[in-house]
């Protein structure tokens, strides 16, 4: 009877880490490990590549990076070459940005073979990704993608704790979204897609009152989520897992 239940346990075991044996991440926890800066995540030697680029994390926020642990393990399960940018999110996009586009700029001269580069910016992050669109260099190459990123902003209409925030850590951005202006008018350097969820399904952007999407960029193409897919709630979080689902297949 003893040697049955061991042999049920040991099998029962192998059952388990068999089936998590395929995930990268198991948790959140491990991508809050991963330094500053441009990181591996998935290496082979495919024409396609996708570099991540967090969004914004409030000082009270538990759980960074954890809307990343479903995309990335995706990702290392279609063989793709993955990269994660990861930066100090208390500085400005602007100045994220500067940072950012010498690390792209060394990371496409690094991998050659590749020729479809997809720069994934999720919320604060796609604000990164088009001020890096902003002055980057033509490249017919890459596809600059923000997702759950606003592209209109009424400062004085933002919920009470940004605000308080703003005034805590006196963060005052000298370029803000109507720096970006010209290529809302006239259309950015490099390829550009937006994947926007409904507000009033996204936790962060339905605080808001005002329509955070309620801007045409030129040239931009535009994927509008509905509320939901395979029955599960395009918010905040699953545009991310959505977007890039879409963009590798």
């Amino acid at each position: 009877m003893r040697n049955q239940r061991l042999i049920i346990v040991i099998i029962l075991s192998l059952f388990f880490s068999i089936s998590t044996a395929q995930d990268k991440f198991n948790s959140y926890r491990e991508l809050k490990k991963i330094p500053n800066g441009m990181n591996i995540i998935h290496h082979n030697n495919k024409k396609i590549a996708v570099v991540g680029i967090h969004g914004f994390y409030p000082a009270y926020w538990p759980d960074i990076h954890h809307e990343w642990v479903q995309p990335f393990n995706l990702l290392v399960k279609e063989d793709i070459k993955t990269f994660f940018y990861k930066y100090d999110w208390n500085e400005c996009p602007s100045s994220v940005a500067k940072e950012f586009s010498i690390e792209l700029e060394h990371l496409i001269k690094k991998y050659p073979e590749v020729d479809d580069w997809q720069i994934v910016g999720h919320s604060m992050g796609g604000s990164v990704v088009m001020f890096t669109n902003q002055s980057f260099i033509y490249n017919s190459k890459i596809t600059f993608n923000t997702v759950a990123t606003p592209v209109y902003y009424e400062p004085e209409k933002t919920p009470f704790f940004i605000r308080v925030y703003e005034s805590i850590f006196n963060k005052r951005c000298s370029e803000t979204i109507d720096s970006l202006n010209d290529e809302f008018e006239n259309g950015f350097i490099n390829k550009h897609v937006q994947w926007r969820n409904i507000k009033e399904f996204d936790s962060q952007l339905k605080r808001y009152d005002f329509d955070p999407y309620d801007r045409i960029i030129k040239n931009s193409i535009v994927f509008q989520f509905p509320d939901s897919l395979d029955g599960e709630r395009v918010g905040h979080t699953a545009s991310l897992y959505f977007s890039i689902l879409e963009i590798i297949n």
